[in-house]
């Protein structure tokens, strides 16, 4: 669900050869995506949200909650067997606590772990990509497991390279596709799936979401509840003192 300067579109309009109608195919893509899924007005005040529900992976099942903050502020709690394993980001500094690993008191996180977790953005990069410093593409079409999709590509202002795919039949998004930014498999793309949407108040959200690498599945959320513009102290980010 995200994300773009003019110059740079313009240079990717150059490099690529998509005319300046694509290019406002591409806006129409994205402005029916806010409208069909609850209005652009609606995610603009959108600054909080807790999600509960439950992580699956490897044929096991753990209770999870996952909480973001407007601008980046970011946690995820999850149980495992009755420890409590959390991965943290307050918009400056991330930190874990995972007893699985011997790591039983808040860690800081290396600058090069909490990579993926400084652009965790809460607000949908799609929304003002332009005043982001971002810029976005119509990349062609793709089928994504049966449903014929339109491919955006997204250039964020830090180089980072994003593709969404938009189903044709209703612009909405059911799969992101993002390069690995660390550890032995930077540089090799995540696809994370989206599905099983339904109504939350005004917004139409997806209560499933799959993470597959090489095509097999990593991980999947299976979101129960989703809690928006939740109260949510920072203390709940900031590393414990």
């Amino acid at each position: 669900m995200k994300r773009l300067s003019y110059l740079v579109i313009i240079l990717a309009l150059t490099c690529t050869g998509i005319s300046t109608a694509q290019a406002q195919n591409v806006d129409d893509i994205l402005a029916s995506y806010f409208e069909i899924t609850g209005g652009l007005s609606n995610w603009k005040n959108l600054k909080s949200m807790k999600m509960t529900g439950k992580m699956l992976q490897g044929g096991l099942e753990f209770p999870a909650v996952m909480s973001q903050k407007y601008p980046n502020k970011f946690r995820m709690d999850i149980d495992i067997q009755g420890k409590k394993i959390i991965q943290a980001y307050d918009g400056k500094e991330g930190w874990m606590i995972n007893p699985l690993a011997q790591i039983t008191e808040p860690k800081v996180l290396t600058a090069e772990e909490v990579k993926e977790m400084e652009d965790n953005q809460m607000e949908d990069e799609f929304i003002d990509y332009k005043s982001k410093g971002h810029a976005v593409a119509l990349d062609g079409e793709e089928n994504i497991e049966g449903t014929d999709c339109f491919k955006v590509k997204l250039t964020k202002k830090s180089g980072d390279i994003e593709y969404h795919f938009f189903d044709k039949d209703n612009n909405v998004p059911i799969m992101v596709r993002t390069f690995a930014k660390s550890g032995p498999t930077e540089g090799q793309p995540v696809e994370t799936f989206m599905s099983d949407y339904d109504a939350v108040g005004d917004f139409m959200l997806p209560f499933s979401m799959t993470t597959k690498f090489q095509g097999q599945t990593v991980m999947q959320i299976v979101v129960d509840s989703y809690d928006l513009n939740a109260t949510l102290d920072d203390s709940v980010f900031a590393l414990p003192k």
